[in-house]
């Protein structure tokens, strides 16, 4: 997701990759390898492999936002430290981490976390809003393929490995899905928003300001809409090659009880 807002370009620069992002990705790979070796069992392991990568993506996919905002004419981004993947830097603690983690233990739906602040004054035209919009999307679906490689090239004895991989690419598959949807405060309708009307764009701008609360509630209070979601999500992680038995079995594994 973005937010908008409207500042002055500062001087500074950001002082290259985030040390919180490596260790992040140093996290990932650490347990992937020890799920994978055998080194670690249960629960527990697979869980935190699940959110951890979570952070991952979520990084990625506020860093493409913010990337092709420079790109577009945002001369403040590099000031903002957008660019430096630190996961710190992304919205606040509650939408990036808490309500995720919440909504995985109640349903395993992958619930967009994160905002970058950006200047839609300073991008060029009406390509490039609609340009930033999707790039964090396309990161989202560049590290599903990601997980798609690894399930594929992990050892067929490595169930347990194979199931995690399964499972967290379902979960990039929810987020990928649901951002993509036309909603207020979604990628989806900040893709759309510069060729609405204006009358359109203030009524949708309005409603972006309680997105959070009204996709809590949908997921919360309409099982449609949750189920609906998942079979979306299922079908396009099995179209890329991830077997359902596995997601099954990766849902299985994260449960902690």
């Amino acid at each position: 997701m973005q937010r908008t807002t409207s500042r002055e370009t500062a001087g500074r620069t950001d002082p290259g990759l985030s040390a919180n992002f490596l260790l992040v990705a140093l996290l990932v790979c650490g347990l992937g390898f020890a799920i994978g070796g055998g080194l670690v069992e249960g629960s527990g392991a697979a869980f935190a492999f699940v959110m951890t990568f979570w952070v991952l993506g979520l990084c990625l996919h506020e860093f493409g936002h913010a990337c092709v905002a420079w790109w577009g004419g945002d001369a403040g981004v590099p000031a903002s430290g957008y660019l430096s993947l630190d996961p710190l830097r992304y919205g606040d603690p509650l939408a990036s981490i808490v309500l995720p983690v919440i909504f995985t233990i109640l349903g395993g739906i992958g619930f967009p976390g994160g905002a970058v602040r950006l200047d839609p004054g300073a991008l060029r035209g009406r390509i490039w809003p609609t340009a930033v919009a999707l790039a964090g999307p396309a990161m989202t679906l560049a590290c599903l393929f990601g997980l798609v490689v690894l399930y594929h090239l992990a050892d067929a004895d490595s169930t347990a490995l194979r199931a995690v991989l399964a499972v967290t690419a379902l979960f990039q598959g929810t987020a990928l899905v649901l951002n993509l949807m036309p909603i207020p405060g979604l990628d989806g309708y900040n893709a759309l928003r510069p060729w609405l009307p204006g009358s359109w764009q203030a009524v949708g701008d309005a409603g972006a300001r309680h997105a959070g609360l009204v996709l809590t509630a949908l997921f919360l209070f309409s099982g449609a809409f949750s189920r609906t979601l998942f079979r979306v999500s299922l079908r396009l992680v099995a179209e890329v090659g991830i077997h359902p038995a596995d997601v099954v079995a990766g849902y299985r594994l994260i449960r902690l009880w």
